[in-house]
């Protein structure tokens, strides 16, 4: 379908999605560029405001489009998918895809953490811990939002250089209690709220990935707490179970 049917009992909205996936799947469109905009495709099609935003929200819904605030709407990138059954770091599967991984450092200090932080680090009621925040970038993009909270033991011992490189444990990977540890994931769906959407180019209220992390040491001693936010639209866990009789 590449023109429009009027005399169709399908909607217009539903008819313009159509044309849109057919050109996403033919590569009519380049994806570092952004997709025709609101006013063009109304343009292009003879169809209300109304219908071409319907038909772009529930595309950008659906995965095929993404928007970026202050640049336009584009073709979305296949998700990256990780496999818990089969471990590969982000930044393998990024480089796999042609995207470039880095980093990039938002503020580093000592404070007081919340509670939730406090208890699983198992922390007393006046230590303070270090608080990283970085954004993982691919493509000089940001596709995810990460906090670190971690105990002063393990702070004073961290690798600061390997913040901007590598894996988001790389600069605590030259500890031998990091390599005999235990990581405890926790994976929810969350609404983006407003600071956190500036951060990650998204509308407030659009979806995103919550990864908590706890890792601890070979005796169940915290070593650090994370929490990081992607994307919805670019990043998917994927976890296959045994067949069920």
């Amino acid at each position: 379908m590449q023109t429009l049917d009027r005399a169709s009992p399908l909607p217009l909205y539903f008819q313009l999605k159509q044309i849109i996936i057919e050109k996403i799947e033919r590569n009519e469109w380049d994806p570092a560029q952004p997709i025709p905009s609101e006013q063009e495709l109304q343009d292009m099609y003879g169809l209300s405001r109304t219908t071409v935003r319907q038909a772009l929200s529930e595309l950008v819904v659906e995965g095929r489009l993404v928007r970026q605030r202050g640049r336009g709407t584009f073709i979305a990138q296949p998700k990256l998918t990780h496999t818990p059954q089969k471990p590969q770091r982000l930044v393998r599967l990024m480089l796999d895809r042609g995207l470039r991984p880095g980093w990039r450092i938002l503020s580093i200090e000592w404070s007081s953490p919340p509670y939730e932080v406090q208890h699983l680090l198992k922390l007393d009621p006046d230590t303070q811990t270090l608080h990283i925040r970085r954004l993982r970038l691919a493509n000089d993009q940001p596709i995810g939002y990460h906090q670190v909270w971690l105990p002063p033991h393990i702070a004073e011992v961290m690798n600061r250089d390997a913040l901007l490189e590598g894996d988001s444990l790389a600069y605590l990977r030259h500890l031998p209690a990091v390599s005999h540890g235990q990581t405890v994931r926790t994976i929810e769906a969350v609404a983006a709220e407003a600071a956190e959407a500036e951060l990650l180019n998204v509308r407030e209220g659009e979806p995103l990935l919550l990864i908590q992390r706890l890792l601890t040491d070979s005796d169940g001693a915290p070593i650090e707490l994370m929490e990081a936010l992607y994307c919805g639209n670019q990043f998917k866990y994927q976890i296959v179970l045994p067949s069920v009789e």
